[in-house]
């Protein structure tokens, strides 16, 4: 869960609590927002020199042992159990909501859930594991270059096997021709997509469906949807091209909003496609979150050793006891995170001459472009295509798109020719057939000749602007037109329509006596001017051609994905209620002040009482010998014939103590009396 969907859901109060801080109040008075307040490195450096001793320690093992995934606080305090008192990680938790570094969600039935929000993760791990730095990448490196092969392991082979010279982008921009190449994109009853469509909308995707099954990625319609095709529609989705229709009946194509996509340079294309899988995957296992933040501190280009991340990894969850040995950690990050990364190439993968496996960044890492997001929307809202010969178009009608050709330039090729092959180079060719299909969608024969002309490095073969031209001229002679039919009960009526001046505008050609022919343009303005003249014209058929064309779809508005969401805290209302001392220690009031004030020799009777009451608090007890002072974490007090036994921790070491092996005791209580006492 991110920073801003807690934010949204925090109540003012909460709010304001937070901002009222020290440390917050003076960065919110320079102008800094309250997201990047909570969520940036530099401002949280500034909260942790102002957090407790058991906050850090807490904040610690969190990140440790659950990273962005929802914990209990009775899962903490057990993973805490060798390191802290139960008493400790409540005041812990306390002051960390109060901080805002975290939030409580409670879920219907009352459990109390707790969350790190996954924006801030990263920041967190540097900060409080500073001495787990990346090591500087290598820029030129003697590796052979490595390959995935399936979901298990890397295997060394032809390139063009199993992943996709160009990457996500371009397999997503085949799936969106497709789509733009239908009328319509109707669902079943069931609510997916039609077989006979399905193939034509994956007839081009080469995406190994064992590897992206490896990743972990879930969804709906297993049964119909295999893993390439729902991550398709999934992307389709959260980047607005897709949504479903008002009757829910069929998807509806936004090709504004593709243009505009399209418009952009490919890195960006693939940075965005890589922010949209990570979302699919977070928040993930601990370990993963571990792995995926050390490798985005990585640089565009420069060569990292695997196993550096698979030991940073380790190193991190060390804490929460989430330690594997190396030889399993390095084949589960190369199965769920890297391989699918290097079939999107995202990543690169190499191995050295000592067979150590290596990876190289593709694309700018998150962690460094989100920072400048605003800047990056600005400059890609200003985006203008620079239209420059980059393909080259032969005699036989084939056409070469060499790697540097951009996808919108290839989108427009696409409009008019049937793509052949769809490596590095991808090839089209021009047919009868596919002009047909661009005719129908309103381009002419003149912008396709002029579109190859723009594009060409040299001169397009004379016979192929002949040929497109000629086709163009038979094209036009006859054509079948889609149009609407206003039928009129009587000539009187049609007449009466003829009289109207707002009406008459709409109204194309008369046929017979009583009936119109509309164009779809103006179905709508005429339906409204028939209602105000007391008309009420029915249809005859849902027109759907209208609906896709007119519709405008908001990214906003969309329906969701197919994927299922990882972030289920979401659904879960925020615990606002932070604790007071009282409710961390009840009765408080009833126990001698002395037992909390001076080291004292207690009866034994009292001695048990005070155990007890250390244990039902949770809390810590300091024991002194012959000047020596120690502190336990009690756990049980057992009853034995010789006598009764204190079993606790001391030092993350389990301890058994007889009543003899100290004189002199104090009650500890977090928050209260724990000045200077470090456990």
């Amino acid at each position: 869960m991110r920073f801003e969907h807690i934010d949204r859901k925090m109540p003012r109060e909460l709010k304001e609590l937070i901002m009222e801080q020290k440390w917050c109040s003076s960065f919110l008075e320079q102008g800094v927002a309250f997201l990047d307040l909570m969520t940036d490195q530099k401002y949280l450096a500034e909260l942790n020199r102002h957090l407790l001793l058991d906050e850090k320690h807490t904040l610690r093992l969190i990140v440790s042992a659950f990273g962005c995934e929802p914990f209990t606080r009775e899962a903490l305090e057990k993973q805490a159990a060798l390191r802290m008192s139960g008493a400790q990680v409540a005041l812990g938790l306390v002051g960390l909501r109060r901080a805002g570094a975290i939030a409580a969600f409670r879920k219907a039935w009352g459990e109390q859930l707790f969350i790190l929000p996954e924006d801030a993760f990263a920041a967190w791990q540097l900060l409080l594991f500073p001495s787990d730095q990346l090591q500087s990448g290598k820029e030129d490196m003697d590796l052979e270059l490595w390959e995935a092969g399936s979901a298990g392991q890397l295997n060394i082979s032809d390139p063009a096997k199993s992943i996709h010279p160009r990457g996500l982008a371009q397999q997503l921009f085949h799936f969106l021709v497709a789509c733009n190449q239908q009328l319509v994109l109707p669902l079943t009853n069931k609510g997916t997509l039609h077989k006979k469509q399905l193939q034509k909308l994956t007839e081009h995707l080469a995406l190994p469906n064992d590897i992206l099954r490896s990743s972990g990625l879930t969804y709906a319609f297993r049964d119909v949807y295999d893993e390439p095709t729902a991550l398709m529609i999934e992307i389709a989705i959260r980047m607005g091209f897709l949504s479903i229709n008002s009757q829910g009946d069929g998807y509806l194509f936004n090709q504004q909003s593709c243009l505009k996509w399209l418009q952009d340079s490919y890195a960006r294309q693939q940075g965005q496609l890589y922010q949209i899988w990570r979302q699919l995957l977070v928040p993930a296992p601990v370990w993963l979150e571990h792995g995926i933040s050390w490798m985005e501190r990585g640089e565009y280009g420069q060569w990292y050793e695997v196993d550096i991340i698979v030991k940073g990894i380790r190193s991190c969850c060390s804490l929460g006891g989430q330690v594997t040995d190396e030889a399993s950690l390095r084949k589960a990050i190369m199965t769920t995170w890297m391989v699918p990364l290097s079939v999107f190439r995202f990543i690169e993968l190499g191995i050295d001459k000592e067979d150590h496996l290596w990876f190289r960044w593709l694309i700018t890492p998150i962690q460094q472009a989100s920072h400048n997001n605003k800047e990056n929307d600005l400059r890609s809202s200003e985006t203008h295509v620079e239209v420059r010969p980059s393909l080259y178009v032969q005699p036989d009608f084939e056409m070469l798109l060499p790697p540097d050709v951009s996808l919108h330039t290839e989108w427009n090729i696409a409009a008019f020719a049937d793509l052949q092959t769809t490596d590095l180079v991808r090839t089209y060719r021009i047919t009868k057939e596919s002009c047909c299909r661009a005719w129908e969608k309103g381009m002419s024969s003149e912008e396709m000749v002029r579109m190859l002309h723009e594009n060409a490095l040299y001169e397009v073969p004379a016979h192929i602007t002949i040929t497109l031209e000629q086709w163009g001229e038979q094209a036009g002679k006859l054509y079948i037109e889609e149009v609407t039919l206003l039928r009129c009960r009587s000539e009187d009526i049609a007449e009466a329509l003829l009289r109207n001046e707002k009406c008459l505008p709409l109204l194309g050609e008369r046929v017979g006596g009583s009936d119109f022919i509309v164009l779809r343009e103006h179905l709508t303005l005429l339906t409204k001017c028939l209602e105000k003249m007391g008309f009420n014209p029915r249809s005859s058929r849902k027109d759907k051609h209208a609906e896709v064309s007119n519709t405008l779809i908001s990214s906003e508005n969309q329906t969701g994905g197919l994927c299922y969401s990882r972030d289920t805290i979401q659904l879960y209302e925020m615990d606002t209620h932070l604790p007071v001392r009282d409710e961390l220690y009840p009765d408080m009031q009833d126990i001698p002040v002395s037992w909390i004030k001076e080291f004292r020799a207690y009866h034994g009777s009292t001695r048990k009482e005070m155990i007890r009451k250390a244990i039902e608090w949770k809390s810590v007890l300091q024991l002194r010998k012959e000047g020596r002072n120690r502190l336990i974490i009690p756990r049980i007090l057992r009853e034995e014939r010789s006598g009764w036994i204190l079993e606790g921790l001391e030092e993350y070491q389990e301890i058994s103590l007889a009543s003899e092996d100290w004189e002199e005791m104090k009650l500890i209580l977090p928050g209260i009396n724990d000045e200077g006492v470090y456990m």
